[in-house]
């Protein structure tokens, strides 16, 4: 019972890594403002996640590193439920 809940979080985490990278992706060819609803509804899903983040870890040289930072965090987790 509870190796199968591992398994659907660990499922979870791997999809909300996937909405990081789409969103990293995205922020790099689309200006905020020009954001059609469903970028926007991917923005109010992961920003809260990276805002913490970045109050941690600030942009170093003016490079954002909090998408990596994240990707790093989900997949120890990930790897904690899996193994």
């Amino acid at each position: 019972m509870s190796g199968s809940l591992f398994q659907v979080l660990a499922t979870l985490l791997r999809l909300y890594s996937l909405m990081l990278v789409v969103y990293a992706l995205l922020s790099w060819v689309m200006h905020e403002q020009h954001y059609p609803p469903a970028i926007r509804w991917l923005q109010s899903m992961v920003e809260p996640v990276l805002t913490r983040i970045r109050a941690i870890i600030p942009p170093i040289g003016g490079i954002d590193v909090s998408v990596i930072a994240a990707l790093l965090l989900i997949e120890m987790l990930r790897s904690f439920l899996l193994y």
